[in-house]
């Protein structure tokens, strides 16, 4: 079964003669690989084509999949993340070899770092030709290996069969496991070459239920919280999976909640439990200090959060994670609970409410048979008292004014403005880690986009472009500031092209305020921090998006017109 489709190889392609002619049959193994995509319902991938990567492109209409190429491979990567954060599947880039392949990998670094789900599918030389220092095209040493010192797992495959199988061990992986991009390099003989694997191989695989927790561990992270009197949860992104039932378990012992940037939205976030996402503040350090139990779930703790804090509590600390060493991190636990959160919450769930029901200490979740504790101070979930957190919320909301009050009151503004079901995408700007982390509540999960660890600039363009993909029903809006936005403006382009309403805000402090402040908080004169700015309205109009230009004064009716507005737009706010 062919197709005699004529190709002619481009001028310095992979050792093919110029002007040779070569036929590619209709089922290759780059039709296999996106087949193999496409029934785990990945609909979308985010690249930019080229000479070594058009089998990737060739059965893209037939199988319903739709590229959305971006102006630079950076922003393929970054808008993978958004889409897939939204979309709740991992995000694909394609990308062709040597240069396209080295651009992306930002995007990669930060899904590594921030835990997601990403895949990536590149062309590689020929077998045999690996490191002939020959000057071919996008000629680059020992691509899969740069690769692999940044993602989960970069292997240069040697057959259909294996690039298939990959996807289908990361799919499971990624349901199983601490999600990490992974990248697939397939030599260009074997991506354009029929397919060595039935159509039947490329079918999705059953990925099977989530990894409870081992009985005993559940029945001692049961007993330490039931003994709490004042337990506080801190999600993180591993959290997300427990969906609803991390709300149920907070109600259940009365349990505020704090949440990672990644973890942001675990609860609602304007619900009565809820102090947010600001482990950076002094004020949420003493009050977990306070705290006579922490319940961790799906956080590595990590010091981009905290910004040096110390939240031990004064009881034990208990932490749930899908990986047994992500639990030794940073924080020493009393009580391990191994296991996915989708299943581990309803157990610690379960296992609460059979130890109510029982009237007593000793009743653990899936345990007839657990010694008995000390019963007393053990608090039955029933009888817990509702905590008032209005004074510790207000005052979390104050210090957050108080680091930067200018950025603080334009986040209020714009938050009063958009509607409740916004989706807001950040970047590595003082506006959003000093401002919308703290002032925008996500209704629902993956609501601010952000990358708190890896701190990328030039993200949140990009990142809203693969959301609004992902989610056109819901208002997605991007706020960041003029830094970073110029490393992804020509991403603005990508935008207009694809007509989607997207309104950007970009907040102008003439350059690199932190850094300019890190210099003078060291006693160096600011030096290449100071930028010349573009006429931004003007700017925007060139790509053909509507131009706003703001102040403080008129911030609200501002953003009201660029939600309204059709098509892209771009709000410039100089503070």
């Amino acid at each position: 079964m062919s197709n005699e489709n004529t190709v002619t190889a481009a001028p310095g392609g992979f050792e093919n003669p110029a002007g040779a002619a070569s036929s590619y049959p209709e089922r290759t193994t780059a039709r296999a690989v996106l087949e193999t995509l496409r029934g785990y319902g990945i609909d979308t991938v985010f690249g930019i084509p080229g000479t070594h990567s058009l089998e990737f492109y060739r059965p893209l209409r037939e199988l319903g999949i739709r590229p959305i190429t971006t102006r630079h491979e950076q922003g393929a990567s970054y808008g993978a993340d958004g889409w897939s954060q939204v979309r709740g599947l991992p995000g694909v880039v394609i990308t062709t070899s040597g240069p396209g392949l080295l651009n992306s990998l930002s995007g990669a670094a930060t899904a590594y770092a921030e835990s997601r789900p990403m895949i990536l599918l590149s062309p590689g030389r020929p077998v045999g030709h690996d490191f002939r220092d020959i000057g071919s095209l996008h000629e680059t040493k020992n691509p899969s290996a740069a690769v692999n010192a940044i993602v989960g797992v970069s292997r240069r495959v040697t057959s259909a069969a294996e690039a298939v199988t990959m996807i289908h061990d990361a799919m499971r992986d990624f349901a199983h496991s601490r999600p990490r991009p992974i990248h697939i390099e397939i030599p260009l003989d074997i991506l354009e070459a029929p397919a060595d694997v039935p159509e039947s191989a490329t079918a999705p695989r059953p990925l099977g239920e989530p990894a409870p927790a081992p009985e005993a561990d559940v029945a001692a992270a049961v007993e330490a919280l039931a003994a709490s009197e004042r337990p506080v949860i801190l999600a993180g992104g591993g959290s997300l999976a427990a969906g609803e039932h991390l709300l149920e378990l907070a109600e259940l012992l009365e349990a505020p909640v704090i949440t990672t940037t990644n973890g942001k939205g675990a609860i609602p976030e304007k619900h009565r439990l809820s102090l947010g996402a600001d482990l950076r503040l002094s004020t949420a350090h003493e009050f977990l200090r306070s705290r006579d139990a922490l319940l961790v779930i799906g956080s590595k703790v990590g010091e981009a959060e905290l910004w040096g804090g110390d939240i031990t509590p004064q009881g034990p600390v208990v932490r749930v994670d899908i990986m047994r060493d992500q639990m030794l991190c940073n924080l020493t636990p009393d009580v391990e609970v191994p296991g996915n959160s989708a299943a581990v919450v309803p157990q610690l769930l379960a296992g609460l409410r059979a130890r109510a029901d029982a009237g007593g200490p000793g009743h653990a979740a899936g345990s007839a048979d657990v010694a008995d504790s000390d019963a007393a101070g053990d608090v039955a979930p029933s009888a817990r008292t509702a905590p008032d957190l209005r004074e510790v919320f207000d005052a979390m909301d104050e210090e957050g004014r108080t680091w930067a009050p200018e950025l603080a009151a334009l986040n209020e503004t714009i938050m009063d403005v958009v509607p409740d079901d916004t989706i807001l995408a950040g970047d590595s700007s003082q506006v959003t880690y000093m401002g919308s982390t703290t002032f925008f509540r996500a209704p629902v999960p993956h609501s601010l986009l952000y990358m708190g660890t890896y701190a990328t600039l030039g993200y949140g363009l990009p990142a809203a472009i693969g959301a609004k993909l992902a989610a056109p029903e819901r208002p997605v809006v991007c706020l960041v500031g003029d830094g970073a936005l110029m490393f992804s403006i020509q991403e603005l382009m990508t935008a207009v092209e694809l007509g989607l309403d997207l309104p950007v805000i970009c907040v102008d402090n003439g350059g690199y305020g932190e850094i300019r402040q890190n210099m003078v908080d060291r006693s160096i004169q600011p030096l290449g921090v100071d930028l010349v700015q573009p006429d931004w309205v003007r700017l925007a109009e060139g790509f053909g998006a509507t131009g706003l230009p703001a102040t403080m004064d008129t911030l609200a009716d501002t953003v009201r017109t660029a939600l309204e507005t059709k098509g892209t737009s771009l709000v410039h706010l100089k503070i």
